[in-house]
């Protein structure tokens, strides 16, 4: 037994390379890799905890609570990284050179990551939105699932998840259709009957939804008007994710259409 922990003992010594002017063995190479993987594991579990336990007892909105609790897992990554390098002997004086590198790799291959990286503290500190926003971005429209340090996660009302460089959202423009918790829809309408009646008919669908809010009001707009018909626009306000949201305007849809029915008038034709 004794010869084994000698051999165990003079095994992890084995001496592998010198660095910044110490010497690197098997056992500070293995104490480090394992002090790393423990620093991952306690960094995203103390994420976790933060952001469903401990500052879910405040007020904070889900989209601070992500926030905060990212940014303390990032503060923790860095402290937890230096100090475990100092502790095998690798100062950071010693990647001067190595930083020089990187700093010249950033300008040209990694200038895209570096840029998602710093839009995404933009995006949390300004919070142009926030989780649970709906929004149209660049052609996909959807709610804001997860928003990270390199990239925003939508979830569309088919269920899918589009991931968007958080870049994007800073240097392109963002729609933004939440306004205090809930969602604000337009739709449009090609009518041919009498332009009072057409609008009491919309409103009168828009009351008939219980999706459809009171507050703010409901609103009919008249885009345009000609011989064949007019052209009206329709605001309201709801609330829900994008699937249900998607499913009041196919019943505004379905409520228009059967009322044009009923009363015998049917859609303009387009000019």
């Amino acid at each position: 037994m004794t010869e084994l922990l000698t051999l165990l003992n003079e095994t992890l010594d084995t001496r592998l390379f010198r660095l910044g002017g110490s010497d690197f063995t098997l056992g500070s190479l293995l104490a480090g890799l394992i002090a790393l993987a423990a620093l991952l594991v306690f960094a995203r579990a103390l994420r976790r905890w933060m952001s469903q336990r401990l500052l879910a007892r405040g007020h904070l909105d889900a989209s601070t609570r992500e926030t905060v609790s990212a940014l303390t897992h990032y503060i923790v990554l860095g402290i937890g990284f230096v100090t475990i390098l100092n502790a095998i002997g690798i100062q950071l004086s010693s990647f001067t050179v190595l930083a020089g590198a990187f700093g010249v790799g950033v300008g040209f291959g990694l200038q895209n990551i570096f840029s998602n990286f710093i839009s995404g503290l933009i995006v949390m500190f300004e919070r142009p939105i926030k989780i649970g926003d709906h929004i149209v971005l660049a052609g996909v429209d959807g709610d804001v699932a997860h928003i990270g340090m390199r990239a925003t996660t939508l979830r569309t009302a088919q269920g899918s998840f589009v991931v968007v460089p958080n870049q994007s959202i800073i240097t392109n423009n963002v729609t933004n259709w939440d306004q205090f918790g809930s969602s604000a829809i337009s739709m449009q309408f090609r009518l041919a009957g009498t332009l009072a009646d057409d609008q009491a008919m919309l409103l009168g669908v828009l009351d008939a939804n219980a999706g459809v809010l009171k507050m703010p009001e409901r609103s009919v707009y008249v885009v345009a008007t000609d011989h064949a018909g007019h052209l009206l626009e329709i605001h309201f306000s709801v609330r829900g994710d994008a699937v249900e949201r998607l499913a009041i305007v196919s019943a505004v849809n379905t409520a228009v259409s059967n009322e044009l029915t009923r009363t015998g008038r049917a859609f303009a034709p387009n000019p």
